[in-house]
């Protein structure tokens, strides 16, 4: 929905390495990353790459950098932002509709392909993960994340396979769970 943060490489290109890959925009198994490096690293970072990995896939990168060159990489995100913008907007409607308020809500604004479901802090989010993941429910506890002063407990909740159906049966699971454990506390 919103504007991409700057990247730090952006505001410091000759103090910062960034790395990156095609996988999550395009497909896993495509397995092509991609290196934006200060000018005196390159010579170093080709020599490693040899090293690494002796055969590139190099078909891949030529279909890749003409899908890029010819506008194609552009459009499939900008299309793939408005898919995941709607899906965005049905699953924070599913989470409003069944799950209290007072138990969980979502952090305002746009996380990419994820959002976090801070939950009411009396209630574990490891536990709640692990009985969702028990329940066939997907989902992360975000206090691992935490250091152990500054601990928070939610979910986190990712946007990947959706299917309207199956994701409203996941949050009513999803609700019971949390409220069981709001209730063993």
């Amino acid at each position: 929905n919103g504007q991409p943060f700057p990247s730090l490489q952006g505001m410091a290109p000759d103090q910062v390495i960034y790395l990156g890959t095609f996988s999550k925009v395009l497909f896993p198994s495509l397995r092509l990353g991609y290196a934006v490096l200060p000018k005196e690293l390159v010579a170093p970072f080709c020599g490693l790459r040899v090293l690494i990995d002796r055969h590139p896939p190099a078909a891949d990168q030529h279909v890749l950098a003409a899908f890029i060159q010819e506008g194609y990489l552009e459009r499939h995100i900008r299309r793939t932002r408005n898919v995941y913008a709607e899906v965005r907007e049905h699953i924070i409607g599913l989470i409003e509709k069944y799950i209290p308020q007072e138990l969980a809500w979502l952090q305002p604004g746009d996380q990419g392909m994820h959002m976090v479901l801070w939950l009411a802090q009396h209630i574990n989010d490891i536990d709640v993960a692990s009985s969702a993941v028990d329940a066939g429910i997907a989902i992360k506890a975000i206090s691992p994340t935490f250091s152990k002063e500054q601990q928070r407990s939610g979910l986190i909740v990712g946007l990947g396979d959706f299917e309207p159906e199956l994701m409203q049966q996941a949050i009513k699971k999803l609700s019971k769970i949390i409220q069981q454990h709001a209730k063993s506390m």
